[in-house]
């Protein structure tokens, strides 16, 4: 992938478990979640979609379905980078923290939580999403700039959406 052209992929982490007796920040994902991140991993591996760098939120959840993605797509674990940060970030630091990146990332990976990672996909390709990204729902785009720190809608280019439900609808 040449500097001018990019790939980011966001994604909502996978189903958690909601009858947890502990605090959000620790929900693990259920038996769907982790079937639905095997699922959207192995489709990725399919395609030949590996990223350089794969960012997630610390919360227990996130860090579980960038493990698997990690895992079946053979990113090494430095590559693989829990960010305190992204914790139910918004739309807007979700942005931010892609535009603090370094250049040499071809294709980088943001794995993350509604409304935050969803609010983050509307803004940077408004004409693929309108709704929010369902669990382990993704959003893949082509980036055309030479730099991360100048991502906004009008680098993008194509996009691909996808989700573990065969038949979804993101709003279009």
């Amino acid at each position: 992938m040449s500097t001018t052209n990019k790939r980011l992929t966001l994604i909502r982490h996978a189903n958690a478990e909601q009858d947890s007796d502990v605090r959000d920040f620790e929900r693990p994902l259920s038996r769907k979640g982790h079937s639905e991140a095997n699922e959207m991993a192995r489709r990725f591996q399919e395609r030949g979609l590996i990223p350089d760098l794969i960012l997630v939120s610390a919360a227990v959840r996130t860090r579980e379905t960038g493990d698997t993605f990690a895992k079946v797509l053979g990113v090494e674990t430095r590559r693989l980078q829990a960010e305190d940060s992204l914790y139910l970030a918004d739309g807007d630091l979700i942005i931010g923290t892609i535009r603090a990146l370094g250049p040499r990332i071809g294709h980088l990976m943001v794995i993350g939580h509604n409304p935050g990672i969803s609010s983050a996909a509307i803004s940077l390709a408004p004409e693929a999403v309108t709704n929010e990204l369902p669990t382990c729902g993704t959003l893949t785009m082509t980036v055309n700039c030479s730099s991360w720190k100048l991502i906004d809608r009008r680098c993008v280019r194509d996009t691909e959406r996808d989700s573990p439900r065969r038949f979804f609808d993101f709003g279009s």
